[in-house]
């Protein structure tokens, strides 16, 4: 019933606007196999880990893949410097077993990349202990134990530690809680392991990648149904209902980039301590936005909080060396002015949004991260004026996003009465049907104590780029705009 533009808001962190363009791709030559270094990484079989074997071992390294599953090793093995290694990272013989291995073949041991993770989705108040205990001992002690076993080698070659955790290692939305929850820790494990290593010349990072293609959705719900998950007697409906669209995440980019953030880490005089990576702005804005809103809730209306200006000679400070990012205040390719239509709209800038029509901005553009078009995100944030502008503007009435939802649609979930307005008397089709098979009546037509919970998602997932949701406001308007839509 819910578009999957604004469910996938919160799903997307189960998973930099980092510039390592200038990273590329080239076969290791006789002579760098001499030297090549070694890296272990763990949880290889697909997505991020198995991109990240292919792009090292073809960058100078020689990448010992963990995996479980003997078609995943054999897979693995026939890889050009890579060595498949059995390791389940909670089993702790498979650990020692490993670590022997990697002695005795020799090449020491410089890199570790901590990547096997798992997913689990539901909400808190109701999630079995056992779900917890599961995604903690595979995401959060996985890393531990590795890093613990392969101490020594890692200390002798004075080597790198890299630690896959998430944007969801910043934001928190509802039902992937406990996957947040790992994640955070690993955002903490990072820099107390940094610190306590620093000393032997050890490097020690994380990176935070954003929505990439991988299995991780598909092995959850492979998991839950194995289980015989049932939602009887939740107060929140079925979680396999909140997850949309394919499973094997195929919609999304390949994971490039965050292979390539691993190799900067590793080859780098000076690695960071940090890589977010996102595949697009808009995960990368909403990451930094929340990560600004913790900061300033710290501070808020404490003893001994700072004024604006002391936070930002703060900022000034943190920043230190660090080359600025390219301003985007003046759009110069068509490009960067399609992306500040979407940012205009997000920020109530009607002046901006009007001399970008005027300037000839594409109406249609997609956002990349749901597919929602100008007029779709003006309908989600409420900017009335921006939707008129747009339509009268031309802008198609009826493009759809990822997950087949109009403005139409987006208007009336969100309660949008003057813009559901707008649109029918420009002649926008009611009777289009999302990716779920729901009309733009449809989805106001349910009581709205039975979608309280969707709009709790939403509102969450949505929260850092600043949407607020007024439900007295929600709930008196639905029956209005259902009248509209009859």
């Amino acid at each position: 019933m819910v578009v999957r533009f604004l469910l996938s808001a919160a799903l997307r962190l189960l998973v930099p606007l980092v510039a390592i363009s200038y990273l590329t791709l080239s076969p290791v030559t006789a002579q760098e196999l001499e030297n090549q270094r070694a890296v272990l990484i763990t949880g290889t079989s697909t997505g991020i880990g198995l991109r990240m074997t292919e792009v090292l071992s073809q960058n100078g390294f020689f990448v010992y893949a963990g995996a479980r599953k003997a078609e995943d090793l054999e897979r693995l093995d026939a890889m050009e410097n890579v060595k498949s290694v059995r390791l389940d990272v909670t089993i702790q013989s498979e650990l020692d077993a490993a670590v022997e291995l990697v002695r005795a073949e020799g090449r020491g041991l410089y890199g570790l990349i901590n990547n096997a993770g798992v997913a689990v989705i539901g909400p808190l108040i109701e999630q079995p202990e056992e779900e917890l205990d599961f995604i903690i001992d595979v995401n959060l002690l996985g890393p531990y134990r590795v890093t613990k076993a392969f101490a020594d080698l890692l200390i002798e070659s004075e080597g790198r530690v890299l630690t896959v955790s998430s944007i969801a290692g910043i934001l928190s939305t509802p039902f992937v809680g406990a996957y947040s929850m790992t994640k955070h820790g690993v955002e903490a494990y990072t820099d107390a392991l940094a610190a306590e290593l620093d000393r032997f010349n050890v490097a020690v990072a994380a990176v935070e990648p954003g929505n990439y293609k991988s299995q991780i959705l598909a092995s959850m719900v492979k998991r839950m149904r194995e289980a015989g998950y049932s939602a009887e007697g939740s107060r929140y409906g079925s979680m396999l209902d909140l997850i949309t669209g394919p499973l094997d995440r195929s919609q999304h980019k390949e994971p490039t980039d965050v292979a390539l953030a691993a190799l900067d880490f590793l080859t780098s005089e000076s690695p960071k301590r940090r890589y977010m990576v996102a595949p697009n702005q808009a995960e990368a804005e909403v990451t930094i936005r929340q990560a600004l809103r913790e900061l300033v809730q710290l501070n808020q209306d404490q003893p001994y909080a700072y004024t604006r200006d002391e936070l930002v000679q703060m900022l000034d400070e943190a920043l230190g060396d660090t080359e600025p990012a390219a301003s985007r205040t003046s759009p110069s390719s068509e490009e960067d002015r399609d992306i500040s239509l979407h940012e205009a709209i997000v920020r109530g800038d009607l002046e901006a949004v009007r001399e970008l029509i005027e300037a000839g901005a594409d109406l249609n553009v997609r956002e990349p991260s749901g597919g929602s078009s100008p007029l779709i995100t003006a309908a989600t944030f409420g900017q009335t004026e921006a939707a008129k502008a747009l339509i009268e503007a031309g802008a198609d009435l009826g493009q759809q996003n990822n997950d087949g939802s109009t403005a139409l649609i987006t208007a009336a979930f969100f309660a949008r009465a003057d813009i559901v307005e707008a649109l029918l008397a420009a002649g926008a089709d009611k009777s289009i049907r999302n990716n779920a098979g729901s009309t733009a009546l449809d989805v106001v037509t349910p009581p709205f104590e039975v979608v309280r919970d969707f709009y709790d998602l939403v509102g969450a997932a949505l929260a850092p780029y600043g949407l607020e949701l007024d439900y007295e406001r929600i709930e008196a308007t639905r029956p209005r705009i259902a009248e509209m839509l009859q």
